[in-house]
């Protein structure tokens, strides 16, 4: 493990299961708004993007619309911020650390860990003191700490200035999603994807990563 610079993670899907809840939430906010409920699987492959972009495509999945069939923003706008509400109040009724979670922040404690990701910097805050991982990280980015989110370049360059690195950093990007693998390409760093999170494995063949493994206590055989 030496000369490693940098160890990023992202949250739903490989360090905390939060699917029960975000399902949950979704499915409440587009039945006020006389929308019908989705599936889990759905909302499953929905998540990795942002609140706002899950919203957009629950809403279109629940009318059985598509991309083609806009829908009037202010409609978008309202059951995102309804979304946000609800699901900030519902953070940690069925959410779950994966078991391999503290194990391996614990194994890596002596080395500079991350995370990035595009959920909302808050909601990842408050549910790390919930879990009691906070002590682990030194840097925070969440879908909302700038005006742009993973897999966005300038998402990288912000993290390179606050963790104070210079050149080529060598490190590692751990996540279950594309826009997560997509980060670590424009980042240069080695990916990780997990094949127990939000994106079905094809999925993460498809864009090409470096490792697949199936338990997060795997990274101990690459890094």
């Amino acid at each position: 493990m030496k000369n490693i610079d940098l160890i990023c993670y992202d949250f739903d899907g490989t360090l905390c299961n939060t699917l029960p809840d975000i399902v949950n939430s979704m499915n409440v906010v587009l039945e006020q708004n006389g929308f019908q409920k989705i599936s889990l699987e759905r909302v499953r492959s929905f998540i990795g993007s942002g609140i706002s972009k899950l919203v957009e495509r629950s809403v279109y999945c629940a009318l059985a619309g598509d991309d083609n069939n806009p829908i009037d923003p202010e409609i978008l706008k309202k059951i995102d911020r309804e979304m946000s509400e609800h699901y900030s109040g519902h953070l940690m009724d069925n959410s779950h650390l994966y078991e391999d979670t503290i194990e391996i922040l614990e194994y890596y404690s002596d080395y500079p860990q991350i995370i990035v990701s595009n959920k909302p910097e808050k909601m990842i805050t408050a549910m790390m003191k919930y879990y009691g991982i906070s002590d682990y990280f030194d840097l925070i980015v969440g879908g909302d700490t700038l005006d742009v989110c993973k897999p966005d370049i300038k998402v990288w360059e912000y993290v390179k200035t606050k963790m104070k690195l210079s050149g080529d950093p060598k490190g590692f990007m751990v996540g279950d999603s594309i826009p997560d693998m997509e980060f670590g390409k424009v980042s240069g760093l080695t990916t990780v994807a997990v094949t127990y999170g939000y994106n079905d494995v094809p999925v993460l063949e498809e864009i090409g990563v470096d490792h697949l493994i199936d338990k997060l206590t795997r990274l101990k055989n690459i890094i």
